[in-house]
């Protein structure tokens, strides 16, 4: 039973040591490639997970949740009904004119005579009145995976996970991360390093005791030959 609840222990441990080097590794790779990036945003393999900082698209999505969106490569591939992120001026906590990011559905769109695409016009699922102002394509960040309008004409729903957003933007914070990703890959490389030196010591008890019984053979042995010797019963010739 003993042995039994150790390997339940280790497995939950090895559980938890793959989800957070998984965590480490994606936040880590956003950093580096939102370096790289024109915008400023990372992505995995063109994938980027965005926090909702409002509840303009309630209730599709609120504050706080985690949509999953794809890098859009091809803007004429764009349709009615699919939610994207874009780049455009919002108001700070101050009133000030900022540059950011939004997440709305394109509700129209409008193209240059060529058939290409010239705009979008965008409106929050949880807003009555549309945006003011129209998106251009090289404003456009990303969709989000699997929204758009389905066969029936309704809004299908978006790749996304509830009321995760939140703490991912606690993960990719300093505190965060050394908390939840740091801290713990520290104290579970101790307790490895820990297990292994306990293992080596047991190895190395066994070892003596294998020693010890047989010296103990050895002497036993050398005493009864001993004792047939003074006894006259030794081997003759």
């Amino acid at each position: 039973m003993k042995e039994k609840g150790k390997k339940i222990v280790g497995v939950v441990s090895d559980i938890l040591l793959v989800l957070i080097l998984v965590i480490a590794i994606v936040i880590t790779v956003m950093t580096f490639t939102s370096k790289n990036s024109d915008t400023g945003i990372g992505n995995i393999f063109g994938y980027t997970p965005f926090s909702i900082q409002s509840d303009s698209m309630r209730p599709t999505f609120k504050t706080g949740d985690l949509i999953i969106t794809k890098e859009v490569k091809n803007i004429n591939e764009l349709q009615k009904g699919d939610v994207i992120t874009y780049s455009t001026v919002l108001t700070d906590a101050e009133g000030r004119s900022v540059r950011g990011f939004n997440t709305h559905r394109i509700i129209d769109i409008e193209y240059n005579e060529d058939k290409t695409i010239k705009a979008f016009a965008t409106k929050g699922d949880g807003i009555t009145a549309e945006d003011n102002t129209l998106v251009l394509p090289d404003e456009v960040i990303a969709k989000q995976v699997n929204s758009g309008i389905d066969e029936n004409g309704n809004y299908k729903e978006g790749l996304m996970i509830a009321n995760f957003g939140s703490a991912l933007n606690f993960l990719q914070s300093r505190t965060g991360f050394m908390i939840c990703i740091i801290i713990p890959l520290a104290l579970f490389f101790i307790w490895q390093i820990y297990k292994l030196i306990a293992m080596f010591m047991e190895a190395k008890a066994a070892d003596i005791d294998e020693e010890t019984k047989r010296r103990a053979i050895e002497e036993y042995l050398a005493e009864q030959a001993a004792k047939q010797a003074e006894s006259g019963d030794g081997p003759k010739e």
